[in-house]
């Protein structure tokens, strides 16, 4: 996104894009409550979106991608392989928040790769038809795309399957002589395993590389910030074929016009699919904590729980100059029924730019099912 065409600015200065508007927040909790048990807000159904453009706009630019690769046969084998090792990344890149002052095009045309297993593309984010675009696809373990950002970002949702590793059996037949002359056929067979190398996958784009190992997909989340003010961001997740439900979420984190600090933006599924909205507020609160409040609702508005916690800023002193000028810090938190019980964990990022009022945030969320084995406060 990416070219802005005359026609479009005026629309574009006056909505700013998605998560990351500096619209005030239109809630039933105060600005400032930091002292009530969840803030001020209450269970009550809300407007879609909470009635800000700038959501709805967000649930529009992510769409669903019919990945060719599925009707290989190697790649439906391994995604219905119930022992194969299951990952969800979702990555981000170009401004992190609309910034309708950058002017100069950024190229980041490139590529995934896996060096063991394959990729499925499930979502593209603001892809711009004939510019934006990924690549035919023939090989499982590799995928590409054309992207090109100005005043905003693109970006891809992949679903990643290891398959299991598993001998080798090499099977040769020999006769044996017993003591009369009769000979009998006996199979010998060789068993070897192959190399167990890690399994690494690889973001390359010319503004910003990376390889990752599996351990990193545990649960990733982190926002890397380049020195033209573009950024990128990347979520994780490990997955099994049954689990928890859970998810990430993701938008602007910062102060409306009266300097009240808010955030909001959208709620993801673990394939990165568009489940609702968030917003909420934070602030120190009269015990001198760091502390914030919210609220999560469904795509048509229905309540689906609070959200609270701390947050600290970990500002880097030995970071270089522009990763210093972007420091924030970290969110943690639970999710809440509307009867006040604890159902699920979130935990994430925000930046905190110097002298901007727009920030961003994303974080990664959970809620605790009956499956004891994927109900620990770590993921």
């Amino acid at each position: 996104m990416k070219y802005l065409t005359v026609s479009f600015m005026a629309l574009l200065i006056l909505l700013l894009a998605v998560g990351c508007s500096d619209n005030s927040v239109n809630n039933d909790a105060t600005e400032t409550n930091l002292e009530d048990e969840f803030g001020g807000y209450t269970a009550v159904s809300e407007s879609t979106a909470f009635g800000d453009a700038d959501l709805l706009d967000e649930e529009e630019g992510t769409v669903d991608f019919d990945d060719p690769i599925l009707s290989a046969s190697d790649m439906d084998s391994l995604v219905n392989d119930s022992e194969a090792g299951y990952y969800h990344l979702r990555a981000i890149w170009g401004q992190l928040c609309y910034d309708s002052t950058v002017t100069s095009l950024t190229d980041w045309t490139g590529s995934l790769t896996i060096s063991r297993g394959g990729i499925v593309v499930r979502r593209l984010i603001r892809f711009e038809e004939t510019q934006d675009y990924i690549l035919e696809r023939t090989d499982r373990n590799l995928v590409e795309w054309a992207s090109q950002t100005t005043v905003h970002n693109d970006g891809i949702s992949f679903d990643i399957f290891i398959p299991e590793l598993l001998p080798i059996f090499d099977t040769t037949y020999s006769y044996i002589f017993d003591t009369f002359g009769d000979s009998s056929e006996v199979a010998i067979v060789d068993t070897t395993y192959p190399d167990d190398l890690p399994v690494t996958v690889a973001f390359e784009t010319a503004p910003y590389s990376r390889v990752f190992t599996l351990d990193e997909f545990e649960s990733l989340d982190t926002i890397v910030y380049l020195d033209d003010s573009n950024a990128v961001a990347f979520n994780a997740f490990k997955l099994d074929k049954k689990i928890c439900p859970r998810g990430f979420a993701s938008g602007r984190w910062g102060q409306d016009e009266q300097g009240n600090n808010q955030f909001k933006g959208v709620w993801y599924s673990h394939r990165s699919r568009v489940m609702g909205f968030v917003e909420g507020h934070y602030g120190i609160n009269d015990d001198g904590a760091e502390v914030f409040f919210g609220k999560w609702i469904s795509r048509n508005g229905e309540f689906e729980g609070f959200i609270k916690g701390t947050y600290q800023g970990h500002p880097d002193e030995n970071a270089n100059e522009n990763a210093f000028h972007h420091a924030g810090g970290w969110l943690r938190g639970q999710i809440y029924s509307e009867n006040g019980q604890p159902i699920g964990l979130l935990k994430g990022k925000y930046t905190s730019t110097q002298g901007m009022r727009s920030n961003f945030f994303q974080l990664r969320w959970k809620l605790y099912c009956e499956d004891l084995t994927d109900d620990s406060d770590e993921f």
